[in-house]
């Protein structure tokens, strides 16, 4: 699962590894369409950055050897376009990769706040989105999932990220916390500390 794939820098990497994979198997392209189809599940909310982003993963799959329809239909199944915090997702899923949203909630229309703190107990006092980004994720999780995030790292330090610190001490195995506050991990100018 990415929860928010905006221009694939999580998703297109993924994809090239299932295919090697896949390929690993000795089947063929002709069955993957098939074979691949409950593999993938991404979100992403921005129309343009949906389109863009599904016109590479199709092109990827028909460049790999997948007939166009059958690129179209698999990548249709792999990606929604809608509000990740209310899409209707099946999980359980056993990784959640990728970087989730930083909007402060002053910028989040007031009745789509409201949803939000109905639905995500980790929203307290100023929030970022990208806290009950966290919530949904972990929940998510089959047995033995994994969430891997680069994310900002004020949920660790501030009275904001309390409930989603209590979340994860009493219900998950922190594996690896790698500081990224000094690296600039991201191709366009951001501010932010990084997890």
């Amino acid at each position: 699962l990415e929860p928010s794939f905006g221009g694939g820098d999580f998703l297109l990497p993924v994809v090239d590894r299932l295919l090697a994979s896949y390929e690993k198997t000795g089947a063929s392209p002709a069955e993957a369409a098939e074979a691949l189809t409950p593999c993938i599940r991404a979100v992403e909310i921005h129309a343009a950055t949906f389109a863009s982003t599904r016109a590479l993963l199709v092109n990827r799959l028909t460049t790999w050897g997948l007939p166009t329809i059958d690129a179209a239909r698999l990548v249709d199944v792999w990606l929604c376009q809608d509000d990740f915090l209310l899409a209707e997702l099946d999980g359980p899923f056993d990784a959640v990769v990728g970087n989730p949203p930083y909007v402060r909630q002053e910028r989040i229309p007031s009745a789509l706040m409201t949803a939000y703190r109905k639905r995500y107990k980790t929203i307290y006092d100023r929030a970022d989105l990208y806290v009950p980004f966290y919530e949904r994720c972990l929940d998510l999780l089959g047995e033995g999932g994994r969430l891997g995030f680069i994310c900002a790292n004020r949920w660790i330090k501030n009275k904001y990220g309390g409930p989603l610190r209590a979340k994860v001490s009493k219900a998950f195995d922190l594996l690896f916390y790698i500081d990224m506050e000094n690296v600039d991990a991201f191709q366009t100018e951001v501010i932010a500390f990084f997890f």
